[in-house]
């Protein structure tokens, strides 16, 4: 069986689901000469504590899937795993001090069972957030070291402790132990004794990812899926943590080989010595099976027909053919065999084996509707565009091309309360981000505005003039508290566009005469966000920034800048699903 860590030095980026697998194996008795054959081995008592934990501690966004991905486990455990539905204890969000209770309530029953002479195995599951040397329920950390001496006091027992843990989930969903510490060397350096396994969603220089099509963890869902039948690559009905192992370390490679983020390897790390096969599964002793015949080759997404919940995802190759250990009931099933996609319906029942037959299925257009796996593709990419609008102030300049105007007898007309404001600042623009914290964003709106006025005689002159511009920006952001404010920067470069307005009353000379100017824009901007609770696509800045826009000018060769210093309130709608 395992303990489910990450393992390797130091994690130089955020790292993530987390799995530590460990076994402390029985310890052995002497044979006694010429004793009766005993008969096989009775079963031995198996306990399991589950722990999902969404919430996040300070500066740690909620996660979405960790309990879903606890519901997953216990599940699993309790259909194929030899376990009790009343040993499997399930924890939601609970807070320090309620784990190591439960955990000293274990104790105490393998201490019980060890004074009868019984065998006992016990799992512990945690899927949340982490840091380097605890995980994380909500404000509190759980030391990896109070953890091991739970463990610790476990008499002859066969002991699996699985950890998933992660520490933020933004538009990529990035699971992870902060980068400042190396949360994987410290589980197993921490937690290591004989019989240890260790097997980790990701190598320390990786960052590991959670899925919005999979409700979970890409390592969590593809160990379930091995358990529940599609590692068990000898045929024998059990899955073992080898076999899971390989199973997880190829679904999981390939699910994030096209992500953002970039791909993960499992890895594995055993002291099993006189263990052999650890079974870990009995897919097997399952009442209701789905084959997936030999001849197969594609992708397999099973889901029940009630919810939508993933079931499995399976990558079928022409071969063996593959048995899944499910609950009883109605599935849908969506196959991708090169460009062709199918969707097919059926009911497992209890006491039987039912074979996927894929003749009475029906041809679909791979979109969101109809195909799950392609149209969260769709949707992905909608997530990655917003638009915003934000209205404020930018403060109008005096520069040579002013200062010409009063030479000639021009004088600025005050603005906004005499502060020398133009009537303000306004603009519209779309983003597109490429990765959580960096995105493209183009933007139109108004510069510096101004207007200057003389009188001569029985004519009044007025000179006025308006700046625009369009720039293409480069924005960077980061969390600040969670997944609700935000720390922002853009740079950008572009073109403006000036306009001069002469009207007079002079005689001889046109009333009325308007020349526009071209140049470039160069501008920068920082802010903060924050985002609605609900709906979480809304979000609100303020900003400030500077622009450099050198386009009007005059006969003699002066430029005026109708760029300046600005300030604006904005609000920013992401086109994607709320999140």
């Amino acid at each position: 069986m395992r303990l489910l860590f990450p393992s390797r030095a130091s994690v130089r980026d955020a790292i993530a689901p987390l799995m530590v697998v460990g076994l402390v194996s029985a310890s052995s008795r002497p044979a006694l000469a010429d004793a009766p054959d005993p008969g096989p081995p009775s079963r031995p008592h198996a306990y399991a504590l589950i722990i999902g934990n969404n919430p996040g501690g300070p500066g740690q966004a909620p996660l979405r899937f960790a309990e879903t991905d606890a519901g997953s486990v216990a599940g699993v455990l309790r259909e194929l795993g030899h376990y009790e539905a009343s040993d499997v204890r399930v924890l939601l969000h609970p807070d320090a001090g309620s784990v190591l209770a439960a955990l000293d309530d274990v104790v105490a029953k393998v201490r019980a069972d060890a004074a009868r002479g019984d065998a006992s195995e016990v799992f512990f599951y945690y899927s949340g957030h982490a840091r380097a040397n605890a995980v994380n329920l909500g404000g509190e950390e759980l030391p990896l070291t109070s953890l091991r001496e739970r463990l610790a006091r476990l008499p002859s027992a066969l002991t699996i402790v699985v950890l998933d843990a992660c520490q933020s989930g933004s538009f990529s969903h990035i699971k992870g132990a902060e980068p400042a510490a190396d949360f994987t060397y410290n589980s197993v350096a921490r937690l290591q004794q004989k019989g240890l396994a260790v097997m980790a969603s990701s190598t320390s220089e990786e960052l590991s990812q959670e899925s919005d099509e999979l409700k979970g963890s890409y390592f969590t869902h593809h160990l379930v899926t091995a358990l529940r039948g599609a590692g068990d690559t000898d045929g024998d009905g059990r899955v073992s943590l080898d076999e899971a192992y390989r199973y997880a370390y190829r679904r999981t490679l390939a699910s994030t080989a096209r992500t953002q983020v970039g791909e993960q390897h499992v890895t594995l790390e055993t002291d099993l010595a006189g263990q052999g096969e650890v079974p870990v599964t009995y897919p097997v002793e399952a009442r209701a099976q789905l084959e997936i015949p030999g001849p197969l080759d594609g992708r397999v997404l099973l889901q029940q027909h009630a919810n939508g919940a993933v079931a499995a995802d399976v990558q079928k190759v022409i071969g063996q053919p593959l048995r899944l250990a499910l609950v009883a009931g109605a599935y849908d099933a969506v196959v991708g065999q090169g460009a062709d996609v199918i969707q097919c319906h059926f009911t497992l029942v209890d006491d039987q084996v039912t074979v996927l037959d894929t003749r009475g299925c029906a041809k679909v257009t791979p979109d969101r509707s109809s195909s799950k796996g392609d149209g969260q593709r769709t949707l992905r990419e909608r997530d990655r565009w917003a638009v915003e609008g934000a209205v404020g102030f930018i403060w109008r300049q005096t520069d040579a091309y002013t200062q010409r105007l009063e030479t000639f007898g021009y004088r600025r007309q005050t603005g906004f309360f005499d502060l020398g404001l133009p009537s303000g600042r306004f603009s519209l623009g779309t983003s597109r981000a490429f990765t959580p914290h960096l995105a493209g964003l183009v933007q139109v709106g108004t510069l510096a505005g101004d207007t200057y006025q003389r009188s001569i005689e029985n004519s009044t002159d007025v000179v006025s003039f308006a700046g625009y511009g369009g720039a293409i920006y480069v924005r960077a952001s980061t969390d600040v508290v969670g997944h609700w404010f935000g720390l922002y920067g853009q740079a950008g470069v572009g073109m403006s566009i000036g306009t001069v307005n002469v009207q007079t009353a002079q005689t001889g000379v046109p009333p009325s005469s308007t020349n526009v100017y071209f140049g470039y824009l160069l501008s920068g901007a920082a802010g903060l966000t924050a985002r609605l609770p609900k709906p979480h696509i809304v979000e609100f800045f303020v900003q400030a920034g500077y622009d450099h826009a050198p386009a009007i000018q005059n006969l003699i060769g002066d430029t005026h800048e109708s760029g300046g210093p600005s300030f604006v309130l904005g609000l920013r709608v992401h086109l994607g699903e709320e999140r």
